[in-house]
C-alpha cells in the first residue's frame, strides 16, 4: 500500500423547497408531473397547511426566525416518523430577507398539528411530508463523515479505493427517516467503509475480473431534469443583466403549464418519466427560426423591458423592435417548406374511431374531432379539450384519456377534484354518447375501494 489519506467532510444541510426544486424533488420519488406537485401543493396552501407556493426563493424573511423553533416542534409531532429524533433549529441558516423577493420559501404551517394527515390524498400527503422532513433538514446540523483514500500496487500497476465512515448523521437522519417512511430510497448511495488500513500494510490479492462496456447516450429528459434545464436556459446572458425578475425559460409559476401546453398541443409525449418529442415536435424544432429558438432572445427582451420600467426607452420603441423582427423572419422564410406532414392537417394524430360514423378521431387543438367533420353532411362527434365536466375536476382531457374512452367507453382516471369535498380522488369516466351536440361524462366508483 503506496497511499493512505482521510479527510473529514462536511455537508451542510439543503436549502428549503422553492416551487421549482420540490416539483423536480416529487418528480424523482413518485413520478409526479410539474402541474400534479403543483396543484397538490395549491390545495394544501387552500386548507392553510403550507404556505403560497409560486415562489422561487429558498429563504425565508429574517422576521421569521423568532417562531422557527415552536414551529419545527409542531411539525416534528406531526410527523411519528420523526419521534425520538434530534430537533436542532438553526434559524440563520434558513433566513435571509435579501433573497426572498415576493414570497419566501414554501414550507409547513402550524395548522399541520390539528390535520387529519392520515385523510389527505395520497399526492398531498406526500408533498406535505416533503416540505415538512425539509424544514427540519434545512435548520439542522450539519453531516459531517471521514473519507478515506487508499492507493494500491499491484503488478506494476496503481489502483485506488474510497471508502467513508459517518462521523455525525446531523440532518441526515431527518431526512433518512423520511425517505424510509416514504419506502424510498436515499439518492446515491454513499462509498463502503474501508477496512482499518495503514501506510505500507501489505493485503492479499484477490481475483481480478477484466470487464469491457460502452457508454450511453444522454438520458432524456424527464420532468425533473426539464425543470432545471429550463430554469438555467441562457444562464450567462441573464448573468449579465441586474435586477431581472424573470430568468431561464417561464418562471416557476409557469413552466408547469408550459410543458402541460406542449403535451396538450401534441409536440411532446411522455413515455413513463421521460418525456418525448414527437414527429410533430421535431417537425415544428425544424422549421423554427434559430432566433425563436435561443433562450438568449428571452435575456435580450428582458433587458429591453427593464430599461422601459426606468423610463431609459419607450415602449413604442420596444414594439417596433419586435415588428421589425418579425418581418425580418417572415420575408427570411418565405420560400421554407416543411417535408413533414406533421404540421399540416392531414398530418393530426389518429386517437381512434368515432363510436358515431367508425371514421377516425383525431387530435386538434381543442378538441379530439371525428375527421368525418369535413363530410357532407358533417359529422358532429367531438371530444372538447375544454369541457366543463373535467374543468370543474381539475383535469385535463388528454389523448390518453380520449383513447381509452374512444376504444373502451371508459376510462381510469387519477387524481380528480371534488369541489364539494375539497379533495382529490380517482374513479373510472365513462363517456356517454347520445348523438347531440356534446358527449356527456358520467362517474363510477370501484364499490370495494370507493374514493381516495
Amino acid at each position: 500500500m503506496r497511499l493512505l489519506e482521510r479527510k473529514e467532510r462536511t455537508e451542510q444541510p439543503p436549502a428549503l423547497y422553492d416551487l421549482t426544486t420540490l416539483q423536480r424533488e416529487a418528480n424523482r420519488l413518485f413520478g409526479y408531473t410539474a402541474q400534479e406537485s403543483l396543484d397538490y401543493l395549491q390545495s394544501l396552501y387552500e386548507k392553510r397547511l403550507a404556505t403560497y407556493p409560486r415562489t422561487d426563493s429558498r429563504y425565508l424573511t429574517e422576521d421569521m426566525a423568532a417562531g422557527l423553533p415552536a414551529l419545527c416542534r409542531t411539525v416534528a409531532e406531526a410527523l411519528p416518523f420523526l419521534e425520538g429524533l434530534p430537533l436542532p433549529v438553526n434559524a440563520d441558516q434558513v433566513t435571509d430577507s435579501s433573497k426572498v423577493t415576493d414570497h419566501h420559501a414554501v414550507i409547513p404551517t402550524a395548522e399541520i398539528a390539528g390535520a387529519d394527515l392520515v385523510s389527505l390524498p395520497t399526492g398531498e400527503r406526500n408533498v406535505l411530508t416533503m416540505l415538512a422532513a425539509r424544514l427540519l433538514c434545512a435548520v439542522g446540523e450539519p453531516h459531517i463523515y471521514a473519507e478515506t483514500a487508499v492507493t494500491l500496487e499491484c503488478g506494476g500497476g496503481s489502483f485506488t479505493a474510497k471508502g467513508r465512515t459517518e462521523a455525525a448523521m446531523g440532518w441526515k437522519e431527518a431526512e433518512r427517516a423520511c425517505l424510509a417512511s416514504l419506502k424510498k430510497a436515499p439518492k446515491g448511495a454513499p462509498p463502503a467503509a474501508l477496512p482499518e488500513l495503514a501506510e505500507g500494510q501489505t493485503l492479499e490479492g484477490g481475483d481480478a475480473v477484466l470487464k469491457s462496456g460502452t457508454t450511453s447516450p444522454p438520458a432524456r429528459f424527464s420532468e425533473d431534469t426539464l425543470l432545471l434545464a429550463m430554469e438555467r436556459a441562457s444562464a450567462e446572458d441573464f448573468a449579465k443583466l441586474e435586477d431581472v425578475e424573470r430568468k431561464g425559460l417561464g418562471t416557476p409559476a409557469t413552466r408547469a403549464a408550459i410543458i402541460e401546453k406542449l403535451v396538450r398541443s401534441g409536440y411532446a409525449a411522455r413515455e413513463g418519466r421521460y418525456l418525448v418529442p414527437t414527429e410533430k415536435g421535431l417537425a415544428l424544432a425544424w422549421a423554427m427560426p434559430d432566433q425563436l429558438k435561443s433562450a438568449k432572445l428571452t435575456a435580450e427582451w428582458e433587458e429591453r423591458l427593464g430599461a422601459v420600467e426606468r423610463g431609459e426607452l419607450a415602449p413604442e420603441e420596444f414594439m417596433a423592435g419586435i415588428v421589425e423582427m418579425l418581418r425580418g423572419l417572415v420575408r427570411g422564410y418565405a420560400n421554407v417548406s416543411v417535408a413533414s406532414s406533421a404540421l399540416s392537417r392531414s398530418g393530426r394524430t389518429v386517437v381512434g374511431k368515432c363510436p358515431r360514423c367508425g371514421k377516425d378521431v383525431v387530435e386538434g387543438k381543442k378538441s379530439f374531432f371525428c375527421e368525418g367533420y369535413y363530410d357532407t353532411p358533417p359529422c358532429g362527434f367531438a371530444l372538447w379539450k375544454n369541457n366543463r365536466f373535467f374543468a370543474s375536476k381539475r383535469k385535463e382531457l388528454t389523448r390518453k384519456i380520449a383513447a381509452a374512452l374512444l376504444r373502451d367507453g371508459r376510462a381510469h382516471v387519477t387524481n380528480l377534484f371534488s369541489e364539494r369535498k375539497g379533495v382529490f380522488y380517482d374513479a373510472t369516466v365513462v363517456m356517454a354518447d347520445d348523438g347531440g351536440k356534446y358527449v356527456r361524462f358520467e362517474l363510477e366508483f370501484d364499490k370495494r375501494k370507493g374514493a381516495k
